[in-house]
């Protein structure tokens, strides 16, 4: 049976007190699956590895390669461990579809010889900082499998809110190719949102759809994993806004809890309007997409 991992970002409890285990027994107390975090340094890999399998949370490891070597030597150290997917930030701005793709290549084949799946992510001042470029490596090659931060094109391009239908569009082809999720709201002008804020509820509707069809379209192909990851990526300080004395605006954890609880309804209202429309879900799984 296919299920929803929600894992809490490390990165986001960098403001937290206590050791990493005592980190570790918040976020297994509070319900969530598992923890991402960097994940290629011998010594930090086995510490973080031991440290979760001893409380059953899973690992989105994370890695900024900025060449195919880098994730060869990588993989030497992770393979040893395992975890439930890697996330490539790709630390490199390349001009040309070629170049991009010779790298993104290079990294297909070394995710064909380990036993996790490998993800792309989309992020600012990386391979797929801008969506326009992103969406031309994705029709150069469609079984590209990404991991969508959707934040990053919404205030890397200042979307508008309401939106264009050709954007609207566009988000929906990066979904389409994508293999999980690190989510925090943004807007036009920041990356990071209270959830909370009354000025706020359009972005926050807006990604919720936005999550919505990424699951609903996930759901529906016929060779997905056993599990969907989406992980609760609120940063520290300069993500989140902060006030004249550098006191952050909202409560980072309650709002992680919030987006655990929300993604969760929703991959429960996605599980069911599949199984209650049998027709619709053939419909989908029908329609061409080279993404699938």
């Amino acid at each position: 049976m296919r299920q929803l991992l929600v894992f809490q970002s490390l990165w986001a409890m960098q403001t937290e007190p206590g050791p990493l285990e005592a980190q570790l027994d918040r976020i297994v107390a509070a319900g969530f699956d598992g923890v991402t975090d960097h994940y290629w340094k011998a010594a930090e890999v086995a510490r973080l590895h031991a440290a979760t399998a001893e409380r059953g949370l899973q690992i989105e490891g994370q890695l900024f390669p900025q060449s195919v070597d880098d994730v060869a030597r990588a993989l030497d150290v992770i393979s040893r461990h395992g975890c439930h997917h890697l996330t490539l930030q790709a630390d490199v701005r390349p001009r040309s579809q070629a170049e991009a793709a010779r790298l993104v290549e290079g990294w297909q084949r070394l995710a064909e010889q380990v036993e996790f799946p490998i993800l792309l992510e989309t992020h600012r001042y990386r391979l797929t900082s801008d969506l326009l470029f992103t969406l031309d490596l994705l029709a150069q090659m469609p079984d590209l499998k990404l991991l969508a931060d959707l934040s990053h094109y919404v205030v890397g391009r200042e979307l508008p809110e309401p939106g264009a239908d050709e954007d609207d569009e566009q988000i929906r082809t990066i979904l389409r190719h994508s293999w999980g999720f690190h989510g925090r709201v943004a807007s036009s002008e920041q990356v990071q949102v209270s959830l909370d804020f009354a000025q706020h509820q359009a972005w926050v509707e807006r990604f919720i759809g936005w999550w919505r069809y990424g699951i609903e379209d996930w759901l529906a192909r016929p060779d997905t994993p056993q599990s969907l990851p989406f992980t609760c990526e609120l940063g520290p300080p300069p993500y989140a806004i902060t006030d004249a004395d550098g006191r952050e605006l909202s409560d980072r954890w309650a709002q992680a809890l919030t987006i655990k609880r929300l993604v969760r309804s929703l991959w429960e209202q996605c599980v069911s309007h599949q199984d209650s429309n049998p027709v619709l879900t053939a419909t989908i799984k029908n329609t061409p997409n080279t993404a699938r």
